[in-house]
C-alpha cells in the first residue's frame, strides 16, 4: 500500500513538473513576444505618426490638449496617407501568406478552439506581429491585445505539435497562450485567464479546463513582461469608491447608454465588415488600405481616434472636459475602430472598447454629479465602470471584465458597481455578439461534444451491449467455400465473419465482407477459393472493455464489427459487437439519464439538431452573404453570376463549382417552389470551401426554373458544402426553414440578410 501511494506521489509530481515546465515556458515566450511586439508598436507609431505627422505621440499616459483637435495643418495632411499605406502592406502580407492574420485576432482564436482542434499554422504568430505593427503603427485604430492574443496562442499551438500533444492538449495550450498574451500587455494575469475560459462562449458559461494552465502561462508573462517594460498600472486613478446605495441608480443609466452604443457598435462593425471586409468586388489586399484611408480623414480632424487611444480615458480621468467632446470622442473612436478592424486591419478591439466606455462613463458621470450632486459621485468612477461596462456587452466576458479593469487601474474598490453595470449590459445586449464564433455554451462545443461522448462511452462495457442470451453469430471453418461465403454475406447483417478450428472452435481469424464484394463476379474463382483464402487476424475485444476502447480499435482498423471474446481465454468467440450496437448503447444511456424519457430532446439541445441546424444554418448564411438584384435570363446565366461575385476564399475554386451546380441541375430542377430555388452541388470535396455556407440572391426579374409548381424564380439559396452529414443537415434545415410563412414572407418582401438571420435565430432560441 505504502509502495502504491508513492507511486501515485511521483506520478503526481512528475505530471505537475511537466505542466509547470510547459505552460511556464509558454509564458516566458508570451511575455517576451508582448514586449517586443509594444516596443515595435511604440517606434514605429512614434515615428510615422508622431514625427512625421505630428499630430500626437504614442506615448501613453497623455491628456488631449486642445491643440489636437485644431483644424489640420502642417504635417497632419499626411494623415490622410499614412493609414492607408499601413493597411496597404499589411492587407498585402496577409493576403500572400496568412489571410486569418487579418481582424482582431480573438474570433480567429476562438473559432480555432471549437472547430479546428486548437491548430494554428506556424506562419501565423510571424505575419500577424508584421501586420499588426503595420496597422497600429501607421495610426491604425485599435489595441495590441487581440494582436498579442493571436500570436502568443500561436505559439502555445506550435508548441503543443512540437512536443506532440493530444488534440485536447493543444486546444488548452492554445487558450493559455491567448491569456497569456493578454495578462502581459494587461498587467491583468488573473483575469486573462478568467478571460480566456469566458470568451468562448456567448452565454455566462467558462471552460473550466482552461483556467489553471491559463494562470500559470499569464502569471508568468506578466513577470517577465512587466520586468522589461516596468510594473506600473496602465492608468493612475483619483481616489474613487463606492459609498452609497443610491449610487446604483445613475450606474443604471450608464448601463443603458453603454448597452445603446455597444449595439450601435457591434451593427456598425459587422456592416463594415459585411460591405467593405468582405466584398467580393474588391482584392482582400487593398480593404485594409481603404478602412485606413477611412481612418486617416477622421484622425485628420481628430488625432486622437487614431491609435489605442488611451489618451481618451486618460483626458476622461483627470482632463478638464466637458459632456460633448467626450461623446465626440466615443463616436469617433467607435468609428476609427469599426473602420480598421472590420475592413481586415490586424488589430484588437479590447481597447477600442475601453476606451469608448471610458468616454461615456465620463460624459454620465458628469451628467449624474450635476443632476444628483447630494450622491457624492466622482467622474472617474463612472469612467471606470463604464471601460468594463462597454465590453461587457461587446465581448460576453463580463466576469472576467469586471476584474481585468480593476487589475488595469490598480484599484478594487469599485467592485460592486462595475459588477452591477457588467451583468446588465450583458443581458441587455446577449442577442447580439461581436464575436461571431462564440457559441452559447459549453454544450453547444464541438470539442465538448465529443468529450462528453467519450467519457459516456468510458463507463459502458462491452458485455452491455451483448444480449442476456447467447448472441447468434455465424462462424465459418478454414474450408468454407466461396459460395456459401457469398451467401451468408447476402443473407445476414454481419459483415465480419470469424473462422474458427473445426476441432475445438478456437478462433483463427476473420473473413472481411469488403473483401468478400471485391471478389463478387469475378470468374472461375467461386469454385477456387475458400474461407481460408481470405483469413484476416482478428480484431478482438473483451466484454470487460470499456465501448471507448472498441470505437478506439474499430477506428484504428477499418472494421465496423469486432469479434467479442473471453477475457481469459482470447480464441473463444462469445458474440459480435457492430459500431451500430455501441451507438445505440450510447443513446439509451443517454436516455437513461434524462428526466423526460418520454423525450429525447434535453433542454440542453444536445439532442435538439433541429436547434442546432438552425445555429449551423444562421452561420453558414452569414458566411455566404446576399446579393441582390441579379439580371439573368436562365438558371445558368444565374449560377454564374453568383460564384463570380459570390465572397468566397482566394483558394476557393469558382469555375468547378459552377460545373458542379450545373451538373446537379441537368439532374433534375432544385425549384422548391414558390419562386424559390435551392441549388447544391454534390462533392466529397470542394476546394477552398472549409466551412458551409449558403448565399442567398435576389432577381430583378422572375426567370423560369422548371419548378414542380410551374411558378417562375427569383429567390435563389446556394448551398455550399461538402457532400455528407452536414451538407444534408444543412439542406433539410434549409428547407425546413423555407417553409415557414413569416421567413417565405420575408424573402417576398426583399428582407435583409440581417432581417432573415435574426428571424432564423429568434425561430432558434424560442423554439
Amino acid at each position: 500500500m505504502a509502495t502504491q501511494h508513492v507511486e501515485q506521489f511521483g506520478g503526481g509530481a512528475k505530471q505537475m513538473g511537466r505542466m509547470l515546465a510547459l505552460y511556464g515556458l509558454l509564458g516566458i515566450l508570451a511575455g517576451l513576444a508582448a514586449a517586443a511586439f509594444a516596443w515595435m508598436i511604440d517606434i514605429s507609431g512614434e515615428f510615422l505618426v508622431g514625427t512625421l505627422s505630428g499630430a500626437f505621440s504614442s506615448v501613453q499616459g497623455q491628456q488631449i490638449s486642445p491643440f489636437e483637435l485644431s483644424m489640420p495643418h502642417g504635417g497632419r495632411w499626411l494623415l490622410l496617407v499614412i493609414p492607408a499605406a499601413g493597411g496597404l502592406l499589411s492587407g498585402l502580407i496577409c493576403a500572400k501568406l496568412a489571410p486569418e492574420a487579418m481582424g482582431a485576432g480573438t474570433n480567429q482564436s476562438i473559432d480555432a478552439y471549437h472547430n479546428h482542434g486548437g491548430f494554428v499554422r506556424t506562419r501565423v504568430p510571424w505575419v500577424k506581429s508584421i501586420a499588426s505593427t503595420l496597422t497600429l503603427g501607421s495610426g491604425g485604430s485599435g489595441g495590441v491585445e487581440g494582436p498579442i492574443a493571436q500570436i502568443s496562442a500561436g505559439f502555445g499551438s506550435v508548441l503543443s505539435r512540437r512536443f506532440n500533444l493530444s488534440a485536447k492538449e493543444q486546444r488548452v495550450l492554445m487558450m493559455a497562450g491567448f491569456a497569456a498574451g493578454i495578462g502581459a500587455v494587461f498587467h491583468a494575469p488573473m483575469a486573462a485567464a478568467i478571460f480566456a475560459a469566458e470568451v468562448l462562449y456567448s452565454e455566462m458559461d467558462l471552460e473550466h479546463e482552461i483556467l489553471v494552465p491559463a494562470i500559470i502561462a499569464s502569471t508568468v508573462s506578466y513577470g517577465v513582461y512587466s520586468a522589461i517594460r516596468g510594473w506600473e498600472a496602465l492608468f493612475e486613478l483619483p481616489p474613487v469608491g463606492f459609498e452609497k446605495g443610491l449610487q446604483l441608480l445613475p450606474y443604471l443609466g450608464l448601463a443603458v447608454i453603454l448597452s445603446v452604443a455597444a449595439i450601435i457598435f457591434m451593427l456598425l462593425f459587422k456592416t463594415i465588415r459585411t460591405r467593405l471586409g468582405r466584398s467580393s468586388s474588391l482584392p482582400l489586399w487593398a480593404r485594409p488600405a481603404l478602412g485606413g484611408l477611412a481612418v486617416g480623414f477622421i484622425g485628420l480632424w481628430i488625432p486622437p481616434a487614431m491609435g489605442a487611444g488611451y489618451d481618451i480615458i486618460v483626458t476622461a480621468l483627470h482632463g478638464h472636459v466637458g459632456v460633448v467632446l467626450l461623446i465626440i470622442l466615443a463616436v469617433a473612436k467607435m468609428l476609427t475602430s469599426a473602420l480598421t478592424v472590420g475592413s481586415g486591419g490586424a488589430s484588437g478591439l479590447f481597447a477600442p472598447s475601453l476606451v469608448i466606455g471610458g468616454a461615456l462613463g465620463g460624459a454620465v458621470g458628469l451628467l449624474a454629479t450635476d443632476l444628483w450632486p447630494s450622491l457624492e459621485i466622482t467622474r472617474a468612477a463612472f469612467v471606470v465602470v463604464g471601460m468594463a461596462g462597454f465590453f461587457a456587452a461587446v465581448g460576453k466576458a463580463p466576469i472576467s471584465t469586471v476584474i481585468m479593469v480593476a487589475e488595469i487601474a490598480g484599484n478594487y474598490r469599485l467592485i460592486v458597481p462595475t459588477l452591477w453595470v457588467c451583468v446588465l449590459t450583458w443581458l441587455l445586449t446577449r442577442h447580439q455578439l461581436l464575436y461571431t464564433e462564440q457559441i452559447p455554451t459549453r454544450l453547444d462545443a464541438p470539442a465538448r461534444l465529443s468529450d462528453m461522448m467519450g467519457a459516456v462511452l468510458h463507463r459502458i462495457r462491452v458485455r452491455d451491449t451483448q444480449s442476456t442470451t447467447r448472441q447468434k453469430i455465424i462462424m465459418v471453418s478454414p474450408k468454407t467455400p466461396l459460395r456459401d461465403l457469398v451467401n451468408h454475406f447476402a443473407h445476414t447483417s454481419q459483415s465480419v465473419f470469424p473462422i474458427t478450428a473445426p476441432t475445438n472452435d478456437s478462433l483463427l481469424g476473420v473473413v472481411d465482407g469488403r473483401q468478400l464484394r471485391r471478389t463478387i463476379g469475378e470468374r472461375g474463382v467461386d469454385t477456387l477459393l475458400i474461407a481460408n483464402d481470405f483469413q484476416m487476424p482478428a480484431i478482438t475485444i473483451t466484454p470487460d472493455d470499456t465501448l471507448h476502447e472498441a470505437i478506439t480499435r474499430m477506428t484504428a482498423s477499418g472494421f465496423d464489427e469486432l469479434v467479442v471474446v473471453d477475457s481469459e481465454s482470447t480464441d473463444q468467440v462469445l458474440g459480435i459487437i457492430s459500431r451500430r450496437m455501441v451507438i445505440t448503447a450510447y443513446h439509451r444511456r443517454m436516455l437513461d439519464q434524462t428526466p423526460d424519457t418520454e423525450s429525447p430532446q434535453s433542454e440542453s439541445g444536445l439532442f435538439r439538431p433541429e436547434t442546432i441546424g438552425r445555429l449551423g444554418l444562421a452561420k453558414a448564411m452569414e458566411r455566404g452573404g446576399m446579393i441582390k438584384g441579379l439580371k439573368a435570363d436562365s438558371p445558368t446565366d444565374v449560377l454564374k453570376q453568383i460564384i463570380e461575385q459570390a465572397d468566397l476564399p482566394g483558394e476557393c475554386d469558382r469555375a468547378q463549382l459552377l460545373s458542379l451546380l450545373l451538373e446537379r441541375e441537368q439532374l433534375g430542377s432544385t425549384g422548391v417552389g414558390d419562386g424559390i430555388a435551392v441549388p447544391h452541388p454534390h462533392a466529397e470535396h470542394l476546394a477552398g470551401i472549409s466551412e458551409a455556407r449558403v448565399i442567398i440572391a435576389t432577381l430583378k426579374t422572375p426567370i423560369d426554373w422548371t419548378a414542380y409548381d410551374g411558378k417562375p424564380v427569383d429567390t435563389i439559396c446556394v448551398l455550399l458544402c461538402e457532400s455528407g452529414s452536414t451538407h444534408l443537415s444543412l439542406l433539410g434545415e434549409l428547407a425546413r426553414s423555407l417553409t415557414d410563412p413569416v421567413i417565405r414572407k420575408a424573402l417576398s418582401k426583399r428582407a435583409s440578410l440581417k432581417q432573415l438571420l435574426s428571424l432564423i435565430t429568434k425561430d432558434s432560441s424560442s423554439g
